[in-house]
């Protein structure tokens, strides 16, 4: 080999050293393959890659340091942006953005977080029904024809006549003490005249076998009848403690005020005896009932306050029956549910036998300023109750916030956890906690909704 040769070969290979060399660091900082074409400029071989700027979630293979990653986690916007979002305490945790037409389509609803009072209060379901005293039936005791003298919801007052009724059994029973007093009077009769006989023969000493005898059969006789006559007149003043005569009828009157709630016999109908023909109710002697189970009625006692409002459609809602609550002396042994009364204070035109409603007792008071929303915007996430709050910057945002539960009156309830005046949603709350990891199923990746209202897990 001559020496040109040794000295054309010895440059070659030194030119292939440098390319590899340099493509080697040139790959170490942009990240491409050898064997590769490379077009980096070998002036930049000095100055580190740039990673580009990316927001959060999407796919990252550059080698940011810890301080970069941690502050792109707290921030939550792309590296090297300025953020001006408002990130208050309580909007922490997931969120989801929604755009406004999804929201739409949702009927999505919001309530503002607010200082408000919250009385806790135990529910039971029942009905209005009157007190047993607060009815009085009025039967016939005999069977006859019928003429009403009241119409029904009329007012009466004690003496009142209700109705008249025209019984043959009553001409009857009349007949028959009639009857029982002449028995009477003919027997004590007989008696007499025998007795009148007998008497002149014993104060002369002479004794009358037969004489004594009849006198004995006539006072029994006498004895007889009048057994028959108390028979008679019990029976008639059985009827006449229920009514009172008039000219050969009976009359039925009212025997203290009230309001005639039916009427169950026509005018001229006939009535068998105990037929009841009226009912005449006390208004103001109602109550309302419930049956509680008794694990709910660990907090309730004689005595406490509560109130029954009515439902929807039936009254104004500012209106409320007030009252005291009697417990029930008796468990029921198949259903483990003991009564519970409301003898309300006032009584309102809305209240109605058999009317249903919920019983209220509060039995627990929230704490002074506490903060309270719709019972509606708490939805229960596992063992844990969160909130939706709409970020105050970006409007299309929501961030899912674990808060504590307090009072609750079933419309609002105590929340610890989320500023005051906080936007909250109301309704919809349920289809946004379907698009955010759940406490129960924490591999859930968050989701996201489309313009139509369509949710769809992951990111765009």
């Amino acid at each position: 080999m001559t020496v040109q040769q040794f000295y054309r070969m010895s440059v070659a290979m030194g030119l292939a050293v440098v390319v590899v060399g340099g493509c080697a660091r040139l790959g170490e900082t942009e990240g491409h393959a050898h064997g590769e074409a490379c077009d980096h400029d070998r002036g930049a071989e000095a100055q580190p890659a740039i990673p580009e700027a990316h927001a959060h979630g999407e796919a990252c293979d550059h080698d940011h340091d810890e301080a970069e990653s941690k502050s792109a986690e707290e921030e939550g916007h792309a590296h090297g942006e300025a953020c001006d979002q408002d990130h208050s305490e309580a909007e922490g945790g997931d969120a989801i953005d929604l755009p406004a037409g999804a929201a739409k389509l949702l009927g999505m609803t919001f309530a503002t977080v607010t200082r408000r009072a919250v009385a806790g209060t135990a529910r039971f379901p029942g009905r209005f029904e009157w007190e047993p005293d607060a009815c009085r039936v009025y039967p016939v005791p005999v069977g006859g024809r019928i003429e009403l003298r009241v119409r029904t919801m009329q007012r009466v007052e004690p003496g009142t006549v209700l109705f008249v009724l025209r019984s043959p059994a009553w001409a009857e029973l009349c007949g028959a003490v009639r009857e029982a007093e002449a028995g009477v009077a003919f027997a004590r009769s007989e008696a007499d005249a025998v007795r009148a006989r007998l008497m002149p023969l014993r104060e002369a000493g002479v004794r009358h076998a037969e004489l004594e005898m009849a006198l004995a059969v006539k006072e029994a006789e006498g004895v007889r009848a009048e057994r028959t006559l108390e028979a008679a007149e019990g029976r008639r003043r059985i009827v006449l403690a229920l009514c009172r005569e008039a000219d050969g009828a009976l009359e039925f009157v009212a025997e203290e005020q009230g309001v005639v709630e039916s009427l169950e016999a026509l005018p001229g109908a006939w009535v068998e005896a105990g037929a009841k023909v009226a009912v005449v109710v006390r208004p103001e002697r109602i109550r309302f009932r419930a049956d509680g189970l008794e694990p709910e009625l660990g907090a309730v006692r004689d005595g406490m306050s509560g109130f029954v409002e009515p439902l929807k459609g039936v009254g104004s809602a500012d209106e409320r029956a007030a009252g005291r609550i009697e417990l029930g002396l008796a468990v029921h042994a198949a259903t483990r549910s003991r009564p519970v009364y409301l003898r309300p204070f006032e009584v309102a035109p809305w209240m109605v036998s058999g009317r249903s409603g919920v019983l209220s007792v509060p039995v627990e008071v929230s704490a002074e300023g506490a903060l309270a929303v719709p019972s509606g915007c708490v939805v229960a996430d596992g063992l844990r109750s969160v909130v939706f709050v709409r970020d105050s910057a970006a409007g299309d945002r929501y961030r899912v916030c674990e808060v504590g539960v307090g009072a609750s009156d079933g419309d609002w309830t105590e929340i610890r956890g989320v500023a005051a005046g906080a936007t909250v949603v109301l309704h919809g709350a349920y289809e946004l906690k379907l698009a955010v990891p759940s406490a129960a199923a924490p591999r859930k990746t968050a989701g996201h909704f489309h313009a139509d209202g369509q949710f769809h897990e992951g990111a765009h």
